[in-house]
């Protein structure tokens, strides 16, 4: 069964790929290079969303300290 959630945070999209790469992983049924172009295609998208994550971060505490001075 597939877990319904929300997915509107560089978060959520973080978690999806780390479910599907070890879904992928432990799924012997696939031809291994099909396997590793997958999860090498997951990691992509898991990489860019944590670097987006940081980026929002970071741009958070830009503004808030720009608010602060104010």
């Amino acid at each position: 069964m597939v877990k319904e959630r929300r997915i509107n945070k560089p978060q959520h999209i973080k978690s999806l790929m780390q479910e599907q790469i070890n879904a992928l992983r432990s799924d012997k049924e696939l031809d291994i290079i099909d396997r590793a172009r997958a999860i090498g295609y997951l990691s992509n998208i898991a990489l860019t969303s944590i670097k987006d994550g940081e980026t929002d971060e970071r741009l958070k505490e830009v503004e808030k300290k720009l608010e602060d001075r104010k």
